[in-house]
């Protein structure tokens, strides 16, 4: 016969929940309780910007020659389409 003794202070003693309704509440709590602390600010609102200046914007930038002139058309057109 094998018997094997633990020390006393391994031995955690715990009071086990009298029925599941108690151990759901207590998880609910828990879990909210958690929750809580991970919530992130909610993003702010896309600003919706004026398509007009961006064609002008567009205009500058192909003036300068970042843009081609066919690079420039379908941007502009894309941008006057919404």
């Amino acid at each position: 016969m094998l018997l094997l003794l633990r020390p006393r202070q391994a031995w955690i003693p715990y009071g086990l929940p009298p029925n599941r309704t108690q151990q759901a509440a207590y998880n609910r709590q828990m879990q909210e309780r958690f929750e809580s602390t991970r919530r992130v600010a909610p993003a702010a609102p896309a600003v919706e910007r004026d398509p007009l200046d961006t064609v002008k914007e567009l205009g500058e930038l192909h003036r300068v020659g970042v843009l081609t002139d066919a690079e420039f058309e379908a941007a502009k057109s894309k941008q006057l389409a919404r």
